[in-house]
């Protein structure tokens, strides 16, 4: 018979044994939290602490540099200076040492993650007064955290570009885009820790750098006869603002003395930030290809901008003891072919061959639409059932005579149908007339929008029909 009291443990089992409670997680995975419990502490060696540097610069480039080998960074953390000002302590605290702050009485304004945990780390720098060097203190040896990949340090990004620094700083100058400059440091060096906002920092602070506190127009306008390889003139209007700059760049000079009688110009728009449309002058050479000649940048398309820019042309022609242009092409911008005739009288002046190809293309699709559009509709009320034109004899005739039907009765004068077949070619006409408008609609979406529109005409243009056929009757 089965006891009903529960079965005690004899004392030849064992003891249970609790379960150990779930360690905490990583710190690498999930965001520090003052509500975490304390992590378990990490060591990386130090440099030999009775070693002296001549700088607290030194020092720090040393510590990162051991530091890079175990996945650590330190940054300065705050220093002191004497009563005359001479700096003599410096303190070091790792790159993730800061506190979490946390402010319940303001919310923040946009969610942000920070790698900062309040790491323990830290040393200083002390200078000596007597040997006028400094020497490491270990105040606390030990992080929350365990190692991190290079890229997740600010500190050794940052000292990895300042190593290929002027390899970078010469590939922004020829022009390359950041993801060509980066790919080539991945490719020197498979276990860069750059990313591409370094590169972007980068060349930020060089134009900064090259700026100095000016304005890009300062820059622009100082810094060209510096360079002296520009010929280059500029108005200004009352209040001195610039309205004109032409450059002209001294390459361009050995092509255009052998190749000087025929140039092109056109503008262009959405090159700088300030809007202004950009002026193209290009010359063409024996071979067919075009090279620079110069460019420019006015306020406005209007004669006198037109004729400022021509000017400075006709000067640097002069300078360099040049016969004026025999001929220039532009497209139909007509300020622009009014400067011409101002500035050379004698030059001849035509449109340019491709902005004709383009026009007529623009100005002829609507055309060649309509024409497709009144074939289309002709075909299709060409088979239906049309009365047949005077003297022609079909089918029906030639098969053998049948009973003669009885005549239809006849409508009221309001509902004559016309003679011969002109109600079809009436009913065909409105048709038309709809599909044109709507392959006219269709041409100018597809030319404005580079799609093709869906046309409504078809139903307007029956109804134009029918009242045109009631018009006619």
């Amino acid at each position: 018979m089965a006891s009903s009291q529960p079965d005690l443990p004899s004392d030849s089992e064992p003891k249970a044994i609790p379960e150990s409670p779930p360690s905490p997680p990583s710190l690498q995975n999930t965001a520090p939290s003052l509500q975490d419990p304390p992590p378990s502490l990490h060591t990386f060696p130090l440099p030999p602490l009775d070693t002296y540097y001549d700088t607290p610069e030194h020092g720090i480039t040393t510590i990162n540099a051991l530091g890079r080998q175990y996945g650590y960074a330190v940054s300065i953390l705050r220093s002191k200076r004497t009563k005359k000002g001479v700096m003599k302590t410096v303190r070091l605290c790792c790159d993730r040492g800061r506190p979490i702050r946390k402010r319940p009485d303001r919310p923040p304004e946009r969610q942000t993650t920070t790698l900062a945990n309040n790491c323990p780390f830290s040393i200083a720098l002390r200078l000596s007064l007597e040997t006028g060097r400094w020497s490491i203190t270990v105040e606390d040896s030990t992080h929350n955290h365990g190692p991190s990949p290079l890229s997740t340090h600010p500190i050794q990004r940052s000292i990895e570009l300042s190593t290929v620094s002027d390899s970078v700083k010469k590939q922004l100058e020829q022009g390359l885009p950041t993801r060509q400059v980066l790919h080539g440091l991945r490719k020197d060096n498979p276990e860069t820790c750059l990313n591409a906002q370094d590169i972007y920092n980068f060349r930020k602070k060089l134009y900064a750098e090259f700026l100095a506190g000016r304005t890009p127009l300062q820059a622009l306008l100082i810094e060209l006869p510096k360079d002296g390889e520009w010929i280059f003139k500029y108005e200004v209007n009352d209040k001195n603002h610039v309205t004109a700059l032409f450059c002209m760049h001294k390459t361009s000079i050995a092509l255009l003395k052998t190749n000087l009688w025929v140039i092109s110009m056109d503008c262009t728009y959405k090159t700088n930030r300030y809007g202004l449309p950009m002026l193209d002058i290009v010359g063409f050479t024996a071979t067919g290809l075009t090279f620079y000649v110069g460019f420019a940048f006015i306020k406005d398309e209007k004669d006198d901008s037109y004729e400022v820019i021509l000017s400075c042309l006709a000067e640097a022609y002069e300078a360099l003891g040049l016969q004026a242009p025999q001929t220039i092409l532009t497209d139909k911008e007509q300020a622009l072919m009014n400067a011409v005739k101002v500035v050379f009288p004698s030059t001849k002046h035509i449109i340019c061959l491709w902005h004709i190809n383009m026009n007529i293309l623009k100005k002829a699709r609507p055309l060649l639409a309509k024409q497709l559009a009144k074939a289309r509709i002709l075909s299709k009320y060409a088979g239906e059932d049309a009365p047949e034109a005077p003297g022609t004899s079909s089918a029906a005739e030639q098969a053998p005579k049948e009973a003669p039907k009885q005549a239809p009765k006849t409508p009221p004068p309001s509902e004559t149908p016309p003679a011969s077949s002109s109600c079809y070619l009436r009913k065909a006409d409105g048709a038309v007339d709809g599909a044109v408008d709507a392959a006219e609609d269709e041409a100018q979406q597809g030319s404005q929008e580079g799609g093709r529109g869906r046309g409504r005409g078809r139903g307007r243009g029956r109804g134009r029909g029918g009242t045109q056929q009631a018009s006619q009757e």
